[in-house]
């Protein structure tokens, strides 16, 4: 499939068609969360936006999104995880994680279970490795601020296809909980 024949699919998530495979994922996660039933932007059309047409809109989001991975699947030597036709899970939805809260070392282990490196993702989010092997180790004093680190574990939670916003409350708990300790005996 030719990307003039997804020109109606790249129209929908409101992008060019010759943008990265970064730029239609942060396409699709702008326009669900735009669209999404908690949505400030769009609380003021109350009933001129129905949650009908609401949940149409959304449909036709995922349908687009999966269409141009499925036909971009090709574009590197092997598809990352991040690129498959499976959507990514809904906030809040079961991540099938019987392990606990996201941690590092639980990052690391569903990475390693998806064959994805540390360098694959580096090059992709354009974070360094050391910094990512850091999230992973939990060396917090390594990390950069709470406000770039909640970026970053966002990104990299997307690129594993877990939930965002469930990983990064749940890593950034551990952060506070490290800050708050108390510090070694004087």
């Amino acid at each position: 499939m030719g990307r003039e024949e997804l020109k109606k699919d790249y129209e929908t998530l409101e992008i060019p068609p010759d943008s990265s495979l970064r730029d239609v994922h942060n396409a699709y996660l702008r326009l669900k969360k735009l669209y999404s039933e908690d949505s400030i932007a769009m609380a003021p059309l109350g009933e001129e936006f129905s949650d009908k047409k609401r949940k149409k809109v959304l449909e036709q989001i995922e349908e687009a999104y999966a269409k141009i991975l499925a036909s971009r699947k090709g574009d590197s030597a092997r598809p990352s995880p991040l690129f498959s036709d499976v959507p990514p899970p809904e906030k809040g939805s079961d991540l099938g994680n019987p392990e606990g809260p996201y941690s590092g070392p639980l990052l690391r282990k569903l990475r390693e279970r998806q064959g994805v490196e540390l360098g694959e993702i580096s090059k992709e989010l354009k974070l360094r490795v050391e910094l990512l092997r850091a999230l992973e180790e939990e060396r917090f004093e390594a990390l950069p601020e709470p406000i770039y680190l909640k970026v970053h574990l966002r990104n990299y939670a997307a690129f594993l296809r877990l939930d965002p916003i469930l990983v990064t409350e749940d890593y950034l708990k551990r952060v506070k909980a490290w800050k708050e300790r108390p510090g070694p005996p004087a």
